[in-house]
């Protein structure tokens, strides 16, 4: 009933926008063919500009109250946009190890093919609006992680993940090319030697971080591993 009577509503509103137009025109061209005395050519003129207008006026009360669909859920989605993000989420304290815990998490929820490697930014830090869910508001303090290794370190320690990165990606392509690992084969440290990368043009200069390679598939780490590895793949 609600609609039908909107419906009836408009229609009229239509009709009486016509009528009203159509009546001014002719009562503007019957004044100027009374005042000009040329019939019946301000009479017409009057008329059809009545019309015209009407017929705008038409137009703009339906592009009022029938807004284009594409348009108005635009709208709406920006108003709820902005008022979603006038809502902060809270500020929290935790470790390290809770987040490691909430990345794995955050991890095992992507489909296949989707890396934790989204959550990194360009600096390294962590992207923490993604593990809302998982810790339950954003840190006070950053973490960041390296791409290549997923390790996660402090903010005292955040030099480390970007020289991770590019240290792993030279090792990775050494090994590729010569079948073995970039260190000295007796080296009980086993840390990558940074002379043959360098020699070699794998790497630009020297890494600030002394990284060793590890028994996990020639990965890194900027902690001296326990075990002893062969340099031969």
């Amino acid at each position: 009933m609600d609609l039908l009577k909107h419906v009836r509503t408009q229609i009229l509103v239509f009709g009486i926008a016509v009528i009203l137009s159509v009546y001014a025109g002719y009562k503007l061209g019957s004044f100027l063919v009374n005042r000009y005395e040329v019939y019946p050519t301000f009479t017409l003129i009057g008329i059809i500009l009545g019309i015209g207008s009407g017929v705008l006026t038409v137009y703009s009360i339906l592009q009022k109250y029938f807004k284009n669909p594409g348009k108005q859920r635009a709208e709406e989605n920006k108003s709820g946009n902005e008022i979603g993000s006038k809502i902060t989420d809270p500020t929290i304290d935790v470790t390290l190890e809770q987040v490691r815990k909430a990345v794995r998490e955050f991890s095992d929820t992507l489909p296949k093919g989707v890396f934790r490697t989204i959550l990194v930014q360009d600096d390294n830090s962590i992207d923490f609006k993604q593990l809302v869910p998982h810790l339950g508001g954003i840190p006070t303090k950053n973490y960041y992680m390296s791409k290549e290794t997923y390790d996660l370190f402090e903010e005292s320690e955040k030099h480390i993940p970007s020289e991770m990165d590019i240290v792993q990606k030279a090792v990775d392509q050494y090994v590729k090319d010569h079948k073995e690992y970039p260190m000295l084969q007796f080296d009980p440290q086993h840390r990558v030697n940074y002379y043959l990368l360098l020699q070699e043009h794998y790497l630009k200069k020297v890494p600030l971080t002394q990284f060793y390679i590890t028994n996990l598939d020639g990965l890194i780490t900027h902690i001296k591993p326990q075990n002893k590895n062969s340099s031969q793949l």
